[in-house]
């Protein structure tokens, strides 16, 4: 079984290490199995995965040989392009597939970050003769993907952005994501919205908005973000009286906490002069801060990996290999075929520019749940044609026994993931799940913060 990738290639950058440590709260990870309590201490030994009674090989009945899954991700610096290192996880599935004695292929397209992009990926799939599809990417460009693979018949399976018509989302719905984040923001009565394109997630109240055309750079305007939150000493609370010019120049405290939209590796440069400012209000980030980019992009821009970062969704990350659970244990069996791919030399990633253990640190379980899901699919369809597949798919229910690695999904309905969002938060320590990497990585582990009330 061989995987097929085509279009531009991205090389990996190696994170600068962090200068800069602040904190915006206390954050702690323990592993307490009875009670599913995570605290981290950056002085104890990495943790140990329970063991994984779920087998790593996956085997799943009647799928014909041969079968192809397409993956659309973003190469570059386009909208979508956050989350291309997370998509790896789609190789993961490939090789656990394999070890079961499936015969399937993944087929690798780029969309560019466009809608048009997205269109001619699709219909390249369409082309090969794709089952499914995997769009791994998020944003407003994805409708071209969306638009057709619909006309073509094939069914999509979307890990990181809302579904469309004839397709399915396995990612939380926006309306829990910003219940999450209001949640996250504990409290807070006057929030700053500071857009770096990601606009006012839908449903979340905000005081007051900041963009970031507003300002020259991210150091300007995370001064002000700053003077706004009161972080700057002697920022004035009151209005300026007539004819002060210095006073005129200092904006008024009138935020209490901060949430920031925006792409990840935006939201990762601007957290790092968030840090530089000095800013101690709580910061709440969009979802897309859960990607790889947002820690890379922080390390680059010089900030601190041993911040405390929170932002919302579920609990797909490493941690949840540390509880007893079903879920933990299925996770636990996912980040089993992480090392058995990255101990393969010749296995590469989906674009077959590097070695997959190059990427081994980022491949995530939402992209390998989806090339399960459309597995699983043409098994119970027993048949890879499109239209016998999205049927099949409509009324499939998957669990962490069917071999996914995240929360339960139910495809009778688009928005596939059941689980509501909850509050994120992260930790750098490395927790020894994954194997380890000949450059150092500037890698978080997300899970879901047991202190949000």
């Amino acid at each position: 079984m061989t995987h097929q990738a085509v279009d531009e290639v991205q090389s990996t950058r190696g994170p600068r290490q962090p200068l800069v440590i602040v904190a915006v709260a206390v954050l702690v990870i323990a592993v307490v199995l009875a009670a599913v309590v995570f605290v981290v201490d950056r002085n104890t030994p990495a943790a140990e995965a329970v063991p994984a009674t779920v087998p790593v090989p996956l085997r799943v009945a009647h799928v014909p040989d041969g079968t192809k899954i397409g993956v659309v991700v973003t190469l570059g610096d386009g909208e979508g392009s956050e989350w291309d290192e997370a998509a790896q996880g789609a190789l993961v599935a490939e090789r656990r597939l394999t070890l079961g004695g499936v015969d399937v292929e993944l087929v690798t397209r780029n969309d560019g970050g466009s809608a048009g992009g997205g269109e001619r990926a699709v219909q390249a799939l369409v082309d090969s003769g794709v089952a499914g599809i995997v769009v791994a990417s998020s944003g407003a460009h994805v409708s071209g993907a969306l638009e057709a693979a619909a006309d073509a018949g094939v069914p999509v399976v979307l890990p990181y952005a809302s579904s469309g018509s004839d397709s399915w989302s396995t990612a939380p719905s926006a309306a829990s994501v910003s219940a999450a984040m209001e949640q996250a923001l504990r409290g807070a009565e006057s929030p700053l919205l500071v857009d770096l394109g990601g606009g006012a997630p839908s449903g979340l109240d905000v005081a007051h908005v900041l963009t970031a055309d507003d300002v020259a750079d991210d150091t300007a305007l995370a001064a002000t973000v700053a003077e706004r939150t009161g972080a700057v000493t002697g920022a004035s609370t009151a209005t300026p009286a007539a004819g002060d010019e210095e006073a005129d120049e200092q904006a008024p405290v009138d935020s209490d906490a901060v949430v920031v939209s925006g792409p990840a590796a935006r939201q990762g440069a601007f957290v790092a002069a968030l840090q530089s400012a000095d800013v101690t209000v709580p910061v709440v980030l969009t979802p897309q801060a859960t990607s790889p980019a947002f820690g890379t992009a922080l390390a680059d821009a010089d900030g601190s990996l041993s911040g405390t970062f929170v932002s919302a969704g579920v609990a797909t990350d490493d941690a949840r290999a540390l509880t007893s659970d079903e879920q933990g244990r299925a996770m636990s069996a996912f980040l089993n075929g992480v090392r058995v791919l990255a101990d393969d030399a010749a296995a590469q990633n989906l674009t077959a520019d590097q070695p997959f253990s190059a990427v081994a640190w980022a491949a995530d379980s939402r992209s390998h749940d989806a090339v399960v899901a459309l597995v699983r699919a043409v098994g119970s369809a027993r048949s890879d044609d499109p239209s016998a597949v999205a049927d099949a798919l409509s009324s499939l229910r998957l669990g962490a026994g069917d071999g996914i690695a995240g929360p339960a999904l139910d495809f009778r309905q688009q928005q596939a993931l059941r689980s509501d969002a909850t509050v994120l938060a992260a930790s750098s320590q490395t927790l020894g799940l994954r194997p380890t990497t000949a450059e150092p990585t500037a890698s978080l582990v997300w899970f879901q913060d047991s202190t949000a009330r």
